[in-house]
């Protein structure tokens, strides 16, 4: 009987003592998992700083989001006065922090995890585990963050295996007094301490590791419930590097928009430069078109009357390109107005037509006479003929014909569309005016549209990426050849006014976008 109960209790023993083992790897392995996520933090907020995101615009939806997606309780960011300058329960802001971790971050300059504050080493999964790190940029420190992680999902799987670990101790005891010690011995005190041997390992960071064993249906129980358990540690260490490659990604994203601003900026400046070039050629073309003329009055032999008349028509038309250069260069407000569809296209074609990817190829018009108007901004609309325009023409290399034309036409069934695109806009163009706007309302059946159609001899758009030609980034040039937002901001404008834009192949070869803008409704 003595020898029974001591059987008894040494079970019970090694099951608590597995039990709390695989406790102490479980709670080891969060605050691990926990540890690399601050850090993790610790430099995307870093980056943030960089980049110039720690503004009250543009931080508390990043805060928010980031909390969100890695289901934080609770986000702060303060100064390196300790000063709170974003909180995902927005309390506090503006006061200073009195919470200890953000204090001892400060103050050391480094990580502090939980049993710096609360003197011991977590034990338990209960409450929140908080985390606070200093922020540095280039060397310097620039403030400190607190993650709290709730750890609701941790105390609910410890208290399972309590029970299991717990429930099959009990069973194996009872069979202990009912078969013997031999049969203890060979089938119970074996297994469990594989079982042992494998949470020691899972503990030391062997996340593969798992129990094989053999014997009554409770050992076998306990060795698969502890297989369960190293494969969800294993899958959440996995998710712990997803986590870390999401925010990898995230920091491309940033550093990729970060580098198209520097180029928007760089062409910004060369449009000033080339505004304040065709400003100084405009006066001397003055004068020679006021020589010419003169001389035209005077001249009376016919070949140098034709030839002075070129002369006249060709500085006529260069005025008129210089003034097309300085008029698209200059920056403009967003004003809606009533627009004539055919001269918007031929004044974004007299443009455009000068520059070296239209010199072979022949840009016909299609057009449709007396055309309802449109409502929208004019240097918008003409932004965005412009982009397909230039996306036509390196789709064809440079050389071949391009067919521009214009018509009318009521929507079919199910074709209206609401504007609700925002990924595309660009940060220059109030959008949220033409939005808010009564007249720039949804399309619907019936509605009357004037169609721009621009159709390209390329080599068309693959069935593959059709759906994808309109998002960011995305390019099927070669790196350096293009950014991605041509379309994308194109058809952000298009729908910003109300319209659609939609892109078909055509048969045999080339490409056609068609641009559905509604007509203005006193036209209509």
């Amino acid at each position: 009987m003595s020898l029974g109960i001591l059987m008894f209790s040494g079970v019970l023993f090694m099951g608590a003592t597995a039990l709390k083992s695989a406790e102490q790897t479980i709670l080891a392995l969060k605050m691990e998992s926990l540890t690399q996520v601050t850090k993790s933090l610790q430099t995307v907020l870093g980056q943030w700083a960089l980049d110039g995101y720690w503004d009250l615009e543009r931080l508390p939806a990043l805060m928010d989001r980031t909390a969100e997606g890695m289901k934080l309780d609770s986000f702060i960011l303060v100064d390196g006065n300790g000063v709170i300058i974003g909180s995902t329960r927005q309390v506090g802001l503006g006061s200073r922090s009195s919470d200890p971790y953000l204090a001892r971050a400060l103050d050391r300059r480094r990580m502090i995890s939980p049993h710096e504050v609360t003197g011991r080493i977590p034990d338990s999964a209960e409450g929140t585990w908080s985390f606070a790190a200093p922020v540095f940029i280039r060397g310097k420190m620039a403030g400190a963050f607190l993650a709290s992680f709730p750890t609701q999902d941790l105390g609910v799987t410890l208290r399972l295996h309590r029970k299991i670990v717990y429930s099959f101790a009990l069973l194996d005891a009872l069979v202990i007094l009912g078969f013997g010690i031999w049969l203890i011995g060979r089938v119970a005190i074996g297994p469990m301490v594989r079982i042992s041997e494998g949470a020691k390992a899972l503990a030391g960071g062997d996340y593969s590791s798992r129990v094989d064993v053999k014997g009554p249906k409770e050992i076998v129980q306990l060795a698969q419930s502890f297989n369960e358990m190293a494969a969800r540690i294993e899958e959440s260490a996995a998710q712990r590097e997803d986590h870390l490659d999401a925010l990898e990604k995230a920091n491309l994203d940033l550093r990729s928009a970060q580098r198209e601003m520097i180029r928007y900026e760089k062409l910004a400046s060369v449009g000033e430069l080339a505004a304040g070039v065709a400003h100084e050629i405009g006066n001397p073309l003055s004068a020679i078109l006021g020589y010419a003329s003169i001389l035209l009055r005077e001249e009376k032999d016919p070949e140098a009357v034709q030839y002075l008349e070129h002369i006249e028509r060709e500085t006529e038309r260069i005025q008129r390109i210089i003034s097309g250069l300085l008029d698209f260069s200059r920056p403009h407000e967003t004003r809606i107005k009533p627009i004539d569809v055919n001269g918007l296209i031929e004044s974004t074609v007299d443009l455009i037509s000068p520059q070296k990817i239209f010199k072979e190829i022949v840009l016909e018009r299609d057009m449709v006479p007396d055309l309802p108007v449109v409502r929208g901004d004019h240097y918008q609309l003409q932004q965005a003929l412009i982009n397909i325009l230039l996306n036509g023409a390196q789709a064809m290399g440079g050389r071949g014909r391009m067919i521009v034309g214009t018509s009318t036409r009521l929507l079919d069934r199910d074709e209206g569309v609401a504007a609700r695109r925002r990924a595309s806009d660009r940060g220059d163009v109030d959008y949220a005016a033409m939005r808010r706007s009564g007249d720039q309302r949804s399309l619907s059946e019936g509605d009357r549209v004037v169609t721009v159609s621009i159709i390209d001899h390329g080599p068309g758009i693959p069935e593959e990426i059709a759906e994808r030609v309109f998002d960011p980034f995305f390019t099927t040039k070669d790196p350096g050849e293009g950014t991605g937002l041509g379309l994308s901001i194109t058809f952000g404008i298009i729908q910003a006014h109300g319209g659609m834009l939609r892109i078909r192949n055509r048969e045999g070869s080339g490409a056609e976008i068609l641009v559905d803008l509604p007509v203005f409704q006193e036209e209509q």
